[in-house]
């Protein structure tokens, strides 16, 4: 099978603000649009750690600086790339995010927007979290279950890690964008969780904390690959030298390229042109053989993602044709 599988990051998108334009020939629109703030917390990443991180959400994937302004003392703090420092100890509400600008790559005017001490521009100290994941790495089919395990803990100063009962969880079963819903779970008095999900996108499984007023959220790693899934069916497997030979079937998922390999000298050479399935994941594919004898042959489905890590990987199905002259 033919599958590579670097490393490929999801990115989750929110509305952004419109940006006026002054009066005058038409400006090109920025390649960094300011983002929605819908958070500025901090929490201490490890029990080691000297300070705390804090991080404006979302970053805008773009170069960016802002300023924190402590409330009562009007003290400021300036910072870059949406992540900051504060000292341990430091309580929430006692800084506010009071300005944040946003610089384009394209060379165009910075973005920048001033801020009220007021939600959600106020600190917000969290307590850290993580979720330890028991599920093991494998390959499945598309939409084939899994089992999903694990135990979620938080971390505070006074107590250290310790489980968290009754907390509810996601368990992600697409790539968060594909239509296949979450499904939720709570753990139970342990900490733990435990359940079997339908899978749709290699690394989906994963359980995600969505956080709350104390803890911060944090999610599980899974390293389930999911492959994609071929039905084959042809019109005539003894067929004669220059006969038209239909290939059809369905792949899963739908609207993926497929198209058909032949097995020359250890090789697999593609040898039709590639269609895509449709929606509902039916293709159509005509081969029309040169040669008599047996000829190996499999239906490709090209997947989500052939040269990612994510997504739906490649996968193929073998059959063959006796042609005769």
């Amino acid at each position: 099978m033919r599958c590579s599988f670097p490393r490929r990051l999801l990115a989750v998108f929110l509305p952004l603000a419109a940006v006026l334009l002054p009066a005058g020939p038409a400006a090109a629109a920025p390649t960094c649009p300011f983002p929605t703030i819908v958070d500025v917390y901090a929490y201490q990443q490890t029990p080691e750690a000297s300070v705390l991180t804090g991080r404006i959400d979302p970053s805008p994937g773009c170069p960016s600086n802002g300023t924190l302004t402590k409330v009562g003392t009007g003290e400021q703090l300036a910072f870059g790339e949406a992540m900051f420092e504060l000292p341990l100890g430091t309580d929430a509400g006692d800084w506010y995010l009071s300005s944040f600008t946003v610089l384009d790559q394209n060379g165009g005017p910075a973005q920048t927007r001033t801020f009220q001490p007021a939600a959600p521009y106020l600190l917000r100290v969290l307590d850290p979290t993580r979720i330890t994941s028991t599920a093991p790495a494998s390959t499945v089919g598309y939409g084939d279950k899994v089992a999903v395990s694990g135990y979620l803990e938080g971390w505070t100063a006074a107590d250290g890690w310790q489980r968290l009962a009754g907390r509810d969880l996601a368990i992600r079963t697409g790539n968060g964008v594909d239509g296949h819903p979450d499904v939720p779970t709570v753990t139970d008095a342990d900490g733990a969780y435990a359940l079997t999900v339908p899978i749709y996108s290699s690394f989906s499984g994963v359980a995600i904390f969505a956080g709350d007023d104390q803890w911060l959220r944090s999610g599980s790693s899974n390293y389930t690959q999911v492959h994609g899934l071929v039905s084959v069916a042809v019109s005539d497997r003894t067929p004669a030298v220059g006969q038209r030979v239909a290939v059809t079937g369905s792949v899963a998922p739908g609207a993926v390229p497929v198209w058909i390999e032949r097995l020359v000298d250890s090789e697999w050479t593609k040898v039709t042109a590639t269609v895509t399935a449709g929606t509902d994941g039916r293709y159509r594919l005509t081969y029309r053989p040169t040669s008599r004898g047996v000829h190996q042959l499999r239906v490709w489905n090209d997947g989500t993602e052939p040269e990612g890590r994510m997504g739906v990987q490649p996968y193929a199905k073998e059959f063959t044709l006796t042609v005769h002259r």
